[in-house]
């Protein structure tokens, strides 16, 4: 028996003693040739460079970048000032590096500038990533803090992150190695049992696992203990006769950027400051906004939290992004060059509808948004439950034009009845004229004819 077949052997047994009969291990030496379906959370991915030239000939300045963002994310000055200086800082480290020599870099220090994204949700912190990687080129992947565990638990290994980049790279391991990740919800990984006597493995343990890879360590792509992917590398392996090509990433030159509201943290930030009267009133209490006391934080304060120090240290680059106005929405809704107002056009223009928006019903879908507390995310929800109705019921008239003011946006409902009357009675006068000639056509052929109510 060869040593594929034993593999072979050694595999069903193991998969059959794991899952019991109901899965069988097919080979391409029996003939199958294997289609693993995608797993059903995909990370996000982005329109990538078509050669890594385009990466390390990186000539972008930090205005040029935040004049970019500024077409996409409304307000954030500082947020978009920093993120632009980061980036360009990174990028252009990367391209030096590509020009030394394998000793040279070893002896030429580089403390990369990973980010730390802070504030409320639906201020613009993914969006920002998102549309500096798509200005960038490179291979961006978006992952949720909580999904992920420390290793040897149930959940995600930290290690995936670099697996889904390669991924979205095309397999391209040199195109991955100048790619971003991006973490929401980190604040999530603050280490609870630090503050209530309990064990923490989604927290300490994945910041733990997250501070080489944020640094520099090789990554083994192989590495990892997902009975699936063992089975694919066994498919792999007979397809290479028998040897695995090596498949290591080096984190070096990978982006991490890091977002979450870390609620609960401005109040360890007040506490800090409370020892300074100034800026307080007479009960003790500060008078500054949350979005002002997280961007007076310290890595004492974040350390408090729940992050380890290490850990924070990997975040030099930290920012607060400003929780936004009804202003703030109203100019995102209609001068940002992804409003969501175009998805509405495009929706109502599949029936032959042209909608359009005056200011006053901007404001009006601002003001409503900014009482759900959930930022730019509530526009889309306001303007979906004010136009639902018109979505459902004008594509079967004939009416062609919907003018969204502010008093639709107040009552739906009775804008909608007054439009759908008013195409009624449009209706029924075409028909009261039709008849009237169809009963003068008549009477000028000397044939009489009378409709009836029910006709």
């Amino acid at each position: 028996m060869s040593k594929s077949e034993d593999f072979q052997k050694e595999l069903e047994n193991l998969v059959k003693e794991k899952f019991g009969s109901n899965i069988q291990v097919l080979s391409q030496a029996f003939g199958h040739n294997p289609n693993p379906k995608e797993s059903p959370e995909q990370p996000e991915q982005n329109t990538k460079p078509t050669s890594n030239e385009d990466i390390l000939n990186f000539d972008k300045k930090p205005k040029e970048v935040k004049a970019y963002l500024d077409q996409y994310v409304i307000n954030q000055e500082e947020a978009k000032k920093t993120l632009s200086v980061a980036i360009c800082d990174h990028y252009n480290q990367v391209k030096f590096f590509s020009n030394l020599a394998e000793e040279e870099k070893k002896n030429h220090p580089y403390a990369k500038q990973n980010v730390l994204l802070l504030g409320p949700t639906g201020v613009g912190k993914t969006y920002m990533v998102k549309q500096l990687a798509k200005l960038i080129g490179v291979p961006f992947v978006k992952a949720d803090a909580t999904k992920y565990s420390e290793t040897g638990y149930m959940g995600s290994n930290v290690e995936d992150l670099i697996k889904d980049l390669v991924q979205q790279a095309d397999d391209d391991i040199e195109k991955a190695e100048f790619g971003i990740i991006y973490i929401d919800e980190a604040d999530k990984l603050a280490a609870q049992g630090s503050r209530h006597h309990g064990k923490d493995v989604n927290g300490r343990g994945v910041q733990l696992g997250l501070l080489k890879m944020m640094e520099e360590t090789d990554v083994d792509l192989r590495a990892g203990n997902d009975p699936s992917a063992h089975i694919q590398q066994f498919m792999e392996m007979q397809s290479a006769g028998g040897k695995l090509p090596e498949k290591v990433v080096n984190t070096r030159n990978i982006l991490f950027i890091l977002s979450g509201a870390f609620t609960g943290l401005e109040k360890i930030i007040d506490k800090r400051l409370a020892t300074n009267s100034i800026g307080f009133d007479s009960r003790g209490k500060s008078n500054k906004k949350n979005s002002d006391l997280l961007g007076k934080v310290t890595t004492e304060d974040l350390t408090e939290f729940g992050l380890e120090p290490e850990f924070v240290g990997r975040l030099p680059v930290r920012v607060t992004c400003k929780t936004l106005s009804p202003d703030d929405l109203f100019h995102i809704l209609k001068n940002s060059k992804e409003s969501i107002l175009r998805q509405y056009e495009v929706a109502f223009e599949a029936y032959g509808v042209n909608v359009s928006f005056t200011d006053d019903a901007l404001r009006e879908i601002a003001s409503r948004a900014y009482k759900e507390n959930t930022g730019a995310r509530s526009l889309l929800t306001i303007i979906e439950s004010s136009l639902r109705d018109f979505k459902y019921h004008l594509p079967s008239t004939d009416i062609t034009k919907l003018d969204v003011d502010k008093t639709l946006i107040e009552d739906p409902k009775s804008a909608l009845d007054k439009i759908l009357a008013k195409a009624s009675d449009k209706k029924l006068k075409l028909t009261s004229e039709i008849r009237d000639f169809e009963e003068k056509y008549f009477e000028r052929h000397g044939i009489r004819i009378s409709f009836s109510e029910d006709a």
